[in-house]
């Protein structure tokens, strides 16, 4: 079983004030939160006030109450915490243990029903201070590598202190009850959706949390999911890529029907949506099978977001005729007055961020909202066919990002046609996706019988 018996620096933070700075790492089977908080009892060259005065950015006349930069900072704040690497010149840090005012608060949200009512699920639950926490594995909430003390890996999807802790404010904490409003969403909706093997499973046990003793009542913070550790299908295309390898054709191929069938699974069967898709959202399990993961249903990626789907436009459907059995599509850019279905602060500034139109799509046209999944997967397809080595960091619309084939002699012309028809920017043009599924079926099992 893997331990750490080293200290294991995660993150550095300040709260909303500027007046304390945290930072949090684990090792030898705990997670400890470090706070440096200003004092003005306390000398300007005092660690804490230095800390705090370089996050803030704040003048001093006196170079030995800062830092010259950040990596210097850090490297002070790890050495604190690192007390074996304390030499006699630096500081004695003497620190002490305490309950955090804000965990109370944190505790209330979560038992908050007005975020979302925790449905009916799994018997077995895990209390959270039981959990042997490991690396964060990406995400704007909590998504962790955890053990229980005896047992396999899992995955804790949720909301813990670290990140109330990051985003609490003293106006109502919206950010922190936008992120336990988004876990139950998805809790809710892995519930109502039927099996499906390229579909991410409810979690087996939920993780809970009880406050202040054991006689107060548990309230839910997450969820344990399997822990897949064949990555995703993002990190494999950058691994491949610094190696210098291109993806075989069979894998490709297999995991283009994974991916086809898990969202014609959501839209045809669990009269659903994802909203999310990009390769990092489908993690690969032991038999390199793509499962679909991250349904909070709340944000969409600048990079495979179906341009009409950018919350500038509306639709309307023709209904079908003898020469089209498909209802055409129309869109209108809204030039009407301003509107807002998203909470404000919570997101970015990106229109989507304002009018999310998903959700209304669902009920009133689910149609179109196929087609603009049909992008999302064609634009997460021609990444992993293309293996393009940028990160679109630089991407803030749909729009800029501009898709070619350099580079790609090895991929068959009929799959880069049927990738192109997907991104086609006309959605009356696309396939829909029980002719995408259809074709890559096809596809992988042509890899398979040539192998």
């Amino acid at each position: 079983m893997e331990t750490h018996d080293d200290f294991e620096p995660e993150w550095i933070w300040v709260d909303d004030e500027g007046t304390n700075v945290y930072a949090q790492g684990y090792g030898r089977d705990l997670t400890v939160i470090f706070s440096f908080c200003a004092d003005k009892h306390s000398p300007p060259t005092s660690l804490a006030n230095r800390v705090c005065t370089k996050y803030e950015g704040l003048e001093t006349e006196e170079p030995a109450s800062t830092f010259s930069t950040i990596k210097d900072l850090h490297a002070a704040i790890w050495g604190a915490i690192r007390v074996d690497s304390i030499d006699s010149s630096i500081e004695k840090i003497t620190w002490n243990i305490y309950s955090h005012p804000l965990f109370p608060r944190f505790v209330r949200h979560l038992a908050d029903e007005s975020l979302g009512r925790t449905s009916a699920g799994p018997s077995k639950s895990v209390d959270f201070a039981s959990l042997i926490r490991y690396e964060q594995l990406g995400g704007r909430g909590c998504t962790t590598r955890v053990r229980l003390p005896i047992g396999e890996y899992s995955v804790f999807k949720g909301v813990d202190f670290r990140t109330a802790l990051q985003y609490s404010d003293n106006e109502g904490d919206k950010i922190v009850r936008n992120l336990i409003s988004n876990w139950r969403r998805e809790y809710n909706t892995l519930l109502h959706i039927p099996p499906h093997p390229n579909v991410l499973p409810p979690p087996p046990m939920l993780v809970t949390i009880q406050w202040p003793d054991r006689s107060a009542p548990s309230v839910f913070c997450g969820g344990l999911f399997p822990f897949y550790p064949g990555g995703n299908a993002a990190s494999r295309i950058k691994d491949s890529n610094k190696k210098g390898l291109r993806i075989p054709l069979d894998l490709k191929a297999h995991w283009c029907a994974n991916m086809a069938a898990a969202v014609f699974h959501a839209h045809r069967i669990a009269k659903t949506y994802h909203m999310d898709i990009k390769p990092g959202n489908f993690v690969a399990d032991g038999s390199d099978n793509l499962i679909l993961c991250d349904w909070e249903q709340h944000d969409a990626p600048a990079t495979t977001l179906a341009p009409e789907a950018d919350g500038t436009w509306d639709v309307t459907e023709d209904l079908p005729t003898l020469q089209a059995v498909r209802p055409q599509l129309r869109y209108i850019k809204h030039s009407g007055t301003p509107r807002r279905n998203v909470d404000e602060d919570v997101l970015g500034d990106a229109p989507w961020h304002i009018w999310n139109v998903f959700p209304i799509w669902s009920n009133e046209h689910p149609w179109a909202l196929e087609l603009a999944e049909v992008f999302s997967l064609g634009r997460s397809m021609w990444m992993l066919l293309r293996q393009p080595e940028s990160d679109f960091e630089d991407i803030e619309h749909p729009d800029q990002l501009i898709t070619d084939w350099d580079k790609s002699e090895d991929i068959p012309a009929t799959w880069k046609q049927m990738v192109d028809r997907c991104m086609s920017r006309d959605p009356n043009k696309r396939p829909d996706l029980s002719e995408l599924v259809g074709f890559w079926m096809n596809e992988w099992s042509a890899q398979k019988a040539e192998g």
